[in-house]
């Protein structure tokens, strides 16, 4: 009798040790196929495809969640075709751009209306305006909202846009007494220029006044050249801080050692260059002319969008 008692409380412990286990199996193999990112109690999947309209974009670029309730947003990275995966659930706005830029530092820990690029600063020296770097190659879009749920998939389209923008100026040189000046050295510089740009938007900001310098290349006799990649030229609307005007400056040294200098103020004719037509391409032809008496004179001819390797147009 006492050993069929001892063999019954055997085989209860024996049972109790398997139910245990495998509950233990059961809770550990339920925790292994629910990852922590696929609670859709607590999560929701995103599939954002990205539509690519000019053969530059860089494939992989940084997507940027920003929730309703913060500034800091969350990081993904995406592919050639965009990115697919769970956020917690909420509101977000979203920011996606490359990173990497050369001359340009993204501020992206700000929020979502302050997700801009911002083109480095040349000169440490304090001054109401401030001389800024060409930006490297940047694109960019966004959202103004999404919302991720539980048991749904958040599908939208996106089309990264050049965030960055080709100035060429053409510059035909004349005067002397044959009609013809040549400077031993013609440089530039243009005022007006944005410093940053929103990416979610792809709009030019000009809170802070900056501008750049260049120095124009000789392409054939009396005439020079140059690019200058930038996010945007100034309307010089007043009443808007920062709106300063678009100035053009040009040094030239003579042969002699001598320099001269002049500026024109070309805000009215540039500034809906960039707005004016979908291209992110833009040529001036300008003729600087020199005499002894009036010195430096320079004139707008013309501006016309352009394309890349649109080559120099002669004024």
């Amino acid at each position: 009798m006492e050993r069929d008692k001892r063999n019954k409380r055997y085989v209860m412990i024996q049972v109790a040790v398997w139910l245990i286990s495998a509950a233990w199996i059961m809770a550990v193999s339920s925790c292994a196929y629910r990852m922590t990112d696929e609670d859709w109690e607590k999560n929701g999947k995103v599939r954002l495809l990205l539509r690519r309209s000019d053969n530059s974009c860089p494939d992989n670029m940084t997507w940027y969640f920003y929730p309703e309730d913060s500034e800091s947003p969350l990081m993904r990275t995406g592919d050639a075709s965009g990115y697919e995966g769970t956020l917690p659930l909420g509101r977000y706005r979203v920011a996606v751009c490359n990173t990497g830029c050369t001359g340009v530092t993204l501020e992206m820990e700000k929020g979502y209306e302050e997700a801009c690029g911002r083109a480095q600063q040349l000169s440490s020296l304090k001054s109401s305006s401030v001389q800024i770097a060409c930006p490297g190659s940047l694109y960019g879009t966004g959202l103004e909202q999404i919302e991720v749920v539980g048991g749904e998939t958040v599908a939208k389209e996106l089309t990264p846009a050049n965030l960055v923008r080709t100035l060429e100026m053409n510059i035909k040189v004349t005067g002397g007494d044959k009609d013809d000046v040549v400077p031993a050295v013609l440089s530039g510089r243009l005022t007006g220029v944005s410093s940053r740009v929103h990416i979610p938007s792809g709009k030019p900001l000009f809170d802070t006044p900056a501008f750049m310098t260049f120095e124009p290349e000789e392409v054939s006799p009396g005439v020079y050249a140059s690019s200058l990649s930038l996010f945007g030229l100034s309307p010089g609307e007043e009443e808007e801080e920062g709106k300063e005007s678009v100035d053009l400056s040009l040094m030239m040294t003579l042969a002699d050692g001598s320099e001269v200098a002049s500026s024109t103020d070309i805000t009215e004719e540039v500034k809906d260059a960039f707005t004016a037509t979908v291209t992110t391409h833009v040529i001036l032809d300008l003729v600087v002319r020199y005499d002894e008496i009036s010195g430096l004179t320079i004139t707008l001819t013309d501006w016309k969008p352009g394309s890349d390797g649109s080559g120099v147009v002669t004024p």
